[in-house]
């Protein structure tokens, strides 16, 4: 399943972007870092959220090889 959203930034402070979903109810504070070089405020962009259940996989193992270690 995947979602994505469309919004702009609003306002950037020194390792912040402020940026407003077109339903104007909703907000999000995302690092600088992780925007596009060049990202500046105006800006709009199109932000995707999926799943990713490989990932989940991965981390459940993970999770499940530290509890066995801790309790040896």
């Amino acid at each position: 399943m995947k979602k994505e959203l469309i919004g702009s930034i609003d306002r950037i402070t020194e390792q912040t972007a402020c940026i407003i979903l077109n339903d104007d109810e909703h907000q999000l504070r995302i690092p600088l870092e992780l925007l596009p070089d060049g990202a500046d405020e105006g800006m709009a962009f199109t932000i995707t959220i999926e799943r990713n259940e490989e990932e989940e996989k991965r981390l459940a193992e993970e999770i499940a090889d530290l509890k066995e270690s801790l309790s040896q």
